[in-house]
């Protein structure tokens, strides 16, 4: 499917459930953004995760709304314990599973970018124009091309670089570069839905998802072309998804188990 079209699906989805009756599951619809593998839910999870241990019924009683299958966790949990993301233990007839300390170090420092409530690089970002034989941009950097670098306005600029004027109207082809067009077309639905979040909705309706707006946003956190957009373009969709998420996130507190 063109982006084009997943974007004008996307409105459709969204402008339907917009004015559907207010006890719609939210979960419900954002389970219908995308395909999600199971694993990566539960790193998600694991990640929000109030304390550092989960027993396997705590973990379907979290996975189980949002259409899991017992298999997929089965499933999910042995790549995740092979990969040495979790590990786990008995206690008693029950399995308890944890992040493994590789994982935790890593969660972590995602954390970090997921979970903060400013700007990432608030300072801005320069446009500069190396020499193609001369001093690298360093880390973190996004390239546009060969020569053509985007970094934040705190770093110093290589000395035979040259600095270029950044305009207010970012290309498209800058934008793609940035954030491909489908998951800005993700953000700007995602946004809206957590703006329509209730976090004090009855059953576990709220807690499937806060769980399933932070597994989307977390992808996103996580790419520096991300925080550059938004710095870019304070009022475009990845900045309006941000500030939206972040609220939520701020009003909620983070997953506890369902029993």
């Amino acid at each position: 499917m063109k982006h084009a079209d997943l974007w004008e699906q996307h409105k459709t989805r969204l402008s339907g459930a917009m004015t559907q009756a207010p006890d719609q599951s939210i979960t419900d619809r954002l389970l219908g953004l995308e395909s999600t593998k199971t694993w990566s839910l539960i790193a998600t999870l694991f990640g929000d995760l109030d304390g550092d241990e989960l027993s396997g019924k705590a973990l379907w009683s979290l996975l189980e709304p949002l259409g899991t299958k017992p298999e997929a966790m089965r499933v999910a949990l042995h790549r995740l314990k092979k990969d040495g993301w979790i590990v786990s233990k008995k206690a008693g007839r029950e399995v308890i599973y944890s992040l493994s300390e590789h994982a935790r170090a890593k969660t972590r420092a995602a954390q970090t970018d997921v979970y903060r409530q400013d700007v990432k690089f608030a300072e801005g970002w320069r446009l500069v124009k190396l020499a193609p034989d001369g001093e690298t941009a360093g880390e973190p950097h996004i390239p546009l091309d060969k020569v053509l670098f985007l970094i934040p306005s705190a770093r110093a600029i290589p000395e035979d670089a040259l600095e270029l004027t950044l305009t207010h109207n970012i290309p498209t082809w800058v934008e793609d570069l940035l954030v491909p067009h489908h998951l800005r077309a993700q953000a700007a639905v995602l946004g809206e839905l957590a703006n329509s979040f209730l976090p004090d909705r009855p059953g576990s309706d709220a807690v499937t998802a806060r769980l399933m707006l932070l597994h989307y946003w977390r992808k996103m956190a996580l790419r520096t072309g991300s925080w550059a957009l938004i710095g870019l373009m304070p009022d475009g969709a990845m900045a309006r998804c941000h500030r939206a998420i972040t609220k939520v996130l701020r009003e909620t507190e983070r997953t506890k188990p369902i029993l």
